[in-house]
This record gives structure tokens, sequence and C-alpha cells, in this order.
């Protein structure tokens, strides 16, 4: 065996990628979220309480557009939503027992978080800080071959009274060719106590991926929250799409 086929043999057995983290991190920063793009917005918000202290249940849907480019970003919110929302405060004003579920949508639509819908490139990257690879395999994603890479993410400060115990904080994303990801899921888990009260909560929030232009599009977005302590319970559960014109 010659030198020449004996270097190639061995670099064929390196690693794919001395610094996974960094690449992934290098392949999201070239998405600076500028060309223009104008999308549709639904996002559904479902909640339940139970216990001790309220028992409720609700849920709205609610539809606005969005635009961005270089210059900025704009929600446009569509008469007959702002209508409906009218109508819903004015039966509350009656009746402080009347649900007001678009209006309780509404809440979901917030500039930072709407604005990630269609530049969510800065989130990814946001959340990978002081993360640590768990694995990185090959796998697919619907049905197509992906690379899988599971992150260990930093747990926040707890600042508030009371002590946090996190079990779990793990990121799961699917990258394509150019390490641009394709989906990602997020599973978080923890018990907390305040003094004599002791509590647990549980959050998954999975996100599918389109390239749009040098925008990472979050197309799609499931998300569920539950907690229980106190003799109360209650979970909240938010599906948002983004279409694209």
């Amino acid at each position: 065996m010659n030198a020449t086929r004996l270097s190639l043999l061995l670099l064929c057995a390196l690693p794919l990628a001395a610094d996974p983290l960094g690449d992934v991190r290098a392949a999201l920063g070239k998405l600076t979220g500028r060309d223009p793009i104008r999308a549709t917005y639904d996002v559904q918000r479902t909640v339940s309480n139970e216990g001790r202290f309220n028992d409720d249940k609700y849920a709205g849907k609610v539809t606005v557009e969005l635009e961005g480019d270089a210059n900025g970003y704009r929600i446009v919110f569509a008469r007959p939503v702002l209508d409906q929302v009218q109508r819903e405060l004015q039966a509350e004003a009656r009746d402080p027992k009347k649900t007001m579920p678009t209006a309780t949508a509404l809440d979901e639509i917030r500039p930072v978080d709407t604005s990630s819908a269609i530049d969510f490139a800065p989130v990814l990257l946001r959340t990978l800080e002081g993360a640590k690879l768990v694995s990185d395999t090959n796998g697919t994603w619907a049905g197509k071959p992906a690379r899988v890479m599971v992150f260990r993410l930093q747990d926040e400060p707890h600042q508030g009274p009371g002590k946090i115990t996190v079990a779990d904080n793990k990121l799961t994303l699917w990258l394509g060719p150019d390490l641009v990801p394709l989906a990602a899921e997020n599973l978080f888990s923890a018990k907390f106590s305040i003094l004599l009260i002791k509590g647990e909560t549980k959050r998954k929030n999975s996100w599918h991926f389109a390239r749009v232009g040098d925008r990472l599009v979050r197309a799609r977005h499931e998300g569920s929250e539950s907690g229980s302590g106190l003799g109360q319970k209650g979970s909240e559960s938010v599906v948002a799409t983004v279409r694209v014109h």
C-alpha cells in the first residue's frame, strides 16, 4: 500500500467533524433573515385547569399575516379578527364567566415569538449557548437520511424563591447535509419546592423547519406544558403553523 492511499484511508477513518456544535452554529449563522417574506401564521391555544383554586377549559384560534424584510418585521391583523375580539370583550364585560377564545389565542401573538417564526436561526443559536453534545449519529427525518445530534442544554439560573431540580433538558436536532436543521425537539422536566409546597412541571416543544432564502422558517410548532402542585394541576398546548406565500 503506497503512502498516498494510506493517507486517504486514514482521512476517511477520522470523525466527520471535530467540533459538531461549532459546525451547526456556523451553518445557522449564515441564515441572516433579511430576504423579503410574507406568510400566514395560524395559532391554536388550548388551556385546562382543575383543582382547589379554579376549574376552567378553553380553546382559541387566530390567524394573522407576517411580513419581513431587511428593514423590519410587521404583524397584520385582519379586520374580522379585531371585530371578533371586540365581541368577546363585550360579552365578557356583561358576563365575567364568558370565555374569550380569540382574545386568549392572541396572547400567543407576541412580537418576539412571531418574528422568530419566520427567522428561527437566532433562537436556535441562543438555545445552543452552553449546550453539551450527547450523541451524533445518522438517522432519518420524513423518510430521508438525516444527521441526528442530541444536546444537553444549559439550565437557566433560578432566581425566584424555593428550589428547582431539573431532571431533563434535552434538545434533539435533525440536520440536512448542509447542517441546517430540518426539525428539532426539546424535552424539559423539573421538580420544584417552596417551603412545604412541592410540585413538578413538564414541557415539550417540537418544530418542523423550512429554508426560505436566507431564513430558517418555523413551519410548524407544537408545544405542551403541564404542572401540578398544592392541589392544582393544569396543562396548556399550542399549535402554530406558517404558510409562506
